[in-house]
């Protein structure tokens, strides 16, 4: 009996439907596993030739094919704070369902980021069971003179810009964003303003606040136009701004209001309109966020609605690119908009 030299799996490869389609591994596996990312004459053409070959896009032996692992590892912010918003875990949860339609799986490394947390994520990160790191609002874990960075795995940052050091981000357009919600009170007819503020030196913050301040600047009102009060991203950021607000005399009262997020807001109002204000007649309010329940209080609430399930998705997409080596343009930072939504808590200047 002749000595085998090799084994090969029984069974046409993906290999073999690309050479008989004309096309990439790459295009097949998509064609076969997100079809809706492969146009249509391509896709019929991959299915043909695998119907032709009997190919069977088996996810277990495609992974031994690969020869990666197909675990993405998620690092969560420093605490996770679930309000109203939900943007955290809403985003999560598209990022796990852009994975899953492409055969990936996701670890979660951690729920809070004390003290040895981070060397437990460099410690994963390089343990050879993940193939790539999606960093969620969250800086470059870094531990005994180590950084995640060192590792060489794929790293996508989502909802932090971390394009500056490298590391491809997935971001809303914060600044334009609350630009134009700050433009369209100014069109309204409101010359004072209140900023509710959310944590120093977060990066939405800094985006958020600077978007204030240049809208602003551009329709020509001077920097006392704008009161700021210190707020934490969390409903009691709004109360305490609140106490400000209704500590001033009522004719030097901002007119409109901007909160770095909903929560926030959302906790401004219910101070406010509990000691007689009248929301939009004394005060316009506006968030930042979509969440969820914003429509549904009184009055409904204005907001800057993030396309959480596009971030989701779209960094779970370029991450997969970069782990099974599909070709990226040059772009780091991908920008997905979002989208202003004015409600009842808006309202022209009386």
């Amino acid at each position: 009996m002749p000595k085998q030299t090799g084994i090969r799996a029984p069974g046409p490869s993906i290999t073999d439907v690309a050479r008989e389609a004309g096309v990439a591994t790459s295009t097949v596996s998509r064609a076969l596993t997100i079809p809706g990312r492969v146009a249509e004459p391509t896709r019929l053409k991959v299915e043909a030739a695998a119907r032709k070959l009997g190919y069977t896009a088996n996810q277990t032996a495609r992974n031994l094919r690969v020869g990666v692992p197909r675990t993405i590892m998620i690092v969560l912010p420093d605490e996770i704070y679930i309000g109203a918003s939900q943007t955290v875990s809403e985003v999560l949860r598209a990022t796990a369902e852009g994975l899953t339609d492409r055969g990936f799986s996701l670890l979660i490394a951690n729920v809070s980021r004390a003290a040895d947390t981070d060397a437990h994520i460099l410690s994963v990160a390089q343990g050879g069971t993940v193939s790539g790191v999606l960093l969620m609002a969250s800086d470059m874990p870094k531990a005994e003179g180590r950084s995640l960075a060192d590792t060489g795995l794929p790293i996508v940052s989502l909802h932090f810009d971390l394009s500056g050091e490298g590391v491809p981000s997935v971001v809303s357009n914060d600044h334009d964003a609350i630009a134009e919600a700050t433009r369209a009170l100014v069109a309204l007819g409101h010359r004072r303003f209140l900023y509710i503020r959310g944590t120093l030196g977060n990066y939405h913050e800094r985006e958020r606040l600077a978007g204030v301040r240049d809208a602003l600047a551009q329709s020509g009102l001077q920097e006392g136009a704008l009161h700021l009060s210190q707020g934490d991203f969390n409903f009691s950021g709004g109360i305490a701004a609140a106490k400000d607000f209704l500590a001033l005399p009522a004719d030097e009262r901002p007119t409109a209001v901007v909160c770095a997020n909903d929560d926030m807001a959302i906790g401004f109002m219910r101070s406010v309109v509990d000691e007689g204000v009248r929301i939009p007649e004394d005060v316009s309010v506006i968030g930042f966020d979509g969440a969820a329940v914003a429509p549904f209080l009184t009055p409904a609430l204005a907001t800057i609605q993030q396309d959480t399930p596009g971030l989701g998705r779209r960094a779970a997409t370029i991450l997969m690119d970069m782990v099974l080596g599909e070709q990226l343009h040059n772009e780091q930072r991908f920008v997905v908009p979002a989208t202003l939504v004015l409600r009842e808590s808006v309202g022209p200047l009386l």
